[in-house]
């Protein structure tokens, strides 16, 4: 998914959104994803990764596509994978 070697730009800025849910399944007939955390995408990221792991699957990070990536929505899959890269800000 991600371009090796292609730097991501970890305080650009990006938003935590939910999708509404039943039973932990996302409903999209429902309505829009809302808004839960608005900052940067290291931020977001974190913020995601400390949700339980049951729902995480409700969650999309939106930010602008950047080199290293070219899609404005990441997953929770995308957002570990960018949890896990060596240039991770940890704090």
């Amino acid at each position: 998914m991600f371009r090796e070697g292609s730097p991501i730009a970890y305080d650009a800025p990006a938003e935590l959104k939910k999708w509404p849910s039943l039973k932990g399944q996302r409903q999209k007939d429902r309505g829009p994803p809302y808004l839960v955390y608005n900052g940067t995408l290291a931020e977001c990221v974190r913020e995601l990764m400390a949700k339980p792991i049951k729902g995480i699957s409700l969650y999309d990070i939106m930010t602008r596509p950047q080199a290293a990536f070219d899609q404005a929505v990441l997953s929770p899959g995308d957002a570990a994978e960018i949890a896990m890269r060596k240039d991770f800000p940890k704090d």
